[in-house]
């Protein structure tokens, strides 16, 4: 791989909380390998901390992109826009998709579109349909990835139990299909199998409606809810678990998913958005809101060690050979070769 000629000055603006951009992997990865090609980096979250001397603004989000769009315009300077697009409506959740957007947004992120020098989609799907839609230019698939670290894990033979990684916002649990994964636990208890199980992720405004649930369903002897956890609390917890379920109705990647069958989780997904293009004949799939398949394939994934073991060996094949990391440094060092020949 050959580096860019000179070292960039690149501004990584997104709209978000300076707490959620350290946080959030797929925010955290594009960061990371911005800085190990050797650019200098500077990351803001408003627009009157971006600085007039930049190189390159690298933009998470089309939504808000137009002003800094423009603003490199103005000063001749290149831009790239980056995330999941949310092009299609999902027909399980209220006002998604583009169209479902007000008339005005719909304008700015066709103009961010437009204007741009680069447009980086995060999903195939998308890449698929959102260029030829609005006619673009240069665009390119740019998914996220997989950190060696979560490859790296041991295999460990003992795992038990089953793992869901999820922020509690309220949307956000329904979104990814959280509660039905209770409701499947409570038809498992109700035979007479018990799993215990561990639920992660930062507390949102959801968090009290998912005790609440936890306790009304009688499942409390079997659930533990941690919050956000670390980075090496989370390894651990991939290496643990037998299991991680993510039911969701709509997922732009499903990073958590893709990371947890690296680190060798059985994973019990739904082939919605990007999940199957994802994890390819590495998951378990089951139709988004059906409690009792849910609970049916979570009974065979343990009881059926060899049909488990070989979706874990499809599934990290898979990821290892398109979503290393190493792959995602070479695209984004390719794309700016190309804007800086």
């Amino acid at each position: 791989m050959n580096k860019t000629h000179t070292r960039l000055n690149i501004v990584f603006y997104c709209n978000d909380t300076i707490e959620n951009i350290e946080s959030m992997e797929y925010y955290n990865q594009d960061i990371f390998v911005l800085k190990e090609l050797g650019h200098n980096l500077i990351v803001v979250n408003r627009y009157r901390d971006i600085p007039l001397k930049f190189d390159v603004i690298y933009i998470w989000w089309w939504t808000y992109a137009l002003y800094p769009v423009i603003l490199a315009k103005i000063l001749r300077r290149k831009s790239i826009i980056t995330g999941v697009f949310n092009f299609k409506q999902v027909e399980s959740i209220n006002r998604s998709g583009f169209f479902a957007r007000p008339l005005y947004q719909r304008l700015l992120i066709k103009l961010a579109l437009k204007l741009t020098n680069i447009n980086l989609f995060v999903s195939k799907i998308e890449y698929d349909e959102v260029p030829s839609f609005f006619n673009l230019k240069k665009y390119y698939y740019y998914p996220c990835s997989i950190d060696n670290v979560y490859f790296k894990n041991p295999t460990n033979t003992n795992r038990s139990g089953i793992l869901n990684i999820a922020w509690s916002g309220i949307d956000n649990l329904k979104r990814k299909g959280v509660l039905d994964i209770l409701n499947a636990l409570l038809i498992l208890k109700k035979r007479g199998i018990i799993i215990q199980s561990v639920f992660a992720g930062r507390r949102g405004n959801g968090f009290s409606e998912l005790i609440n649930r936890i306790s009304e369903l009688g499942l409390k002897d079997q659930i533990e809810t941690l919050g956000e956890v670390t980075l090496e609390k989370k390894l651990n917890l991939f290496e643990i678990s037998k299991i991680y379920v993510q039911p969701s109705y709509f997922e732009g990647f499903g990073l958590a998913t893709a990371e947890a069958l690296a680190s060798g989780c059985c994973v019990i997904a739904c082939d919605v958005g990007e999940v199957k293009n994802v994890l390819g004949d590495g998951a378990y799939y089951v139709t988004p809101g059906d409690h009792l398949e849910l609970a049916n394939a979570i009974d065979k994934i343990l009881n059926d060690k060899n049909f488990a073991n070989k979706l874990v060996e499809n599934g990290q094949r898979r990821l290892n050979a398109l979503y290393s990391r190493n792959n995602k440094k070479e695209t984004i060092n390719n794309i700016l070769n190309t804007i800086y020949k």
